[in-house]
């Protein structure tokens, strides 16, 4: 159950400021208004000295460049939630395995259950998508093993592992 806690930690502040940076939309038709200013000086024309004074012709014209594809919303609140459940998952894992006291286990292991449900109950994903699905999973083991553990029980980490490996396998499908 060891993972580093550190590059997830990493992607997840990156795709963050990238979805404040990208939370705006904009409607409109793709091109600048005549008189809007576009943060970039304007381009001037410049004679090529190399050019015969006495040719008569045109300049040529820059091609013009075509906008950015547009952002699917849905693909990014897929990735936000896999950074997300990555990162928790992560520190889960770190924190459990450090930990030898059992009673701290169980707290860390709860702790694990409250953070990946508000991730997943947050993410605005529809219950049938199968990134919340798989984020779900994890969420559903974990909780069997917050269950057991605090009867007493000794719980088997497999099933929460597999789920993990579902749920990396799925997030690594996402485009």
């Amino acid at each position: 159950m060891r993972l580093s806690r550190l590059p997830a930690v990493l992607v997840a502040g990156v795709l963050i400021s990238g979805v404040v940076a990208c939370s705006t939309t904009i409607d409109g038709s793709g091109t600048l208004a005549a008189d809007a200013p576009t943060g970039t000086p304007a381009a001037t024309s410049m004679p090529d000295p190399t050019a015969d004074p006495t040719s008569s012709a045109p300049a040529a014209t820059p091609e013009p460049t075509t906008p950015a594809p547009t952002t699917n919303p849905l693909v990014v609140k897929r990735k936000l939630l896999c950074v997300l459940e990555r990162g928790a998952i992560a520190s889960v894992n770190s924190q459990f395995n450090k930990q030898k006291d059992r009673d701290a286990q169980i707290r860390i292991l709860r702790t694990g259950v409250t953070t990946i449900k508000g991730h997943i109950s947050r993410s605005g994903l529809p219950a049938g998508d199968g990134i919340r699905r798989a984020g779900q999973s994890v969420l559903d083991q974990l909780q069997r093993l917050v269950t057991a553990a605090s009867g007493g029980a000794s719980p088997s980490t497999a099933p929460y592992n597999k789920a993990t490996q579902g749920f990396q396998k799925a997030c690594n499908a996402v485009e």
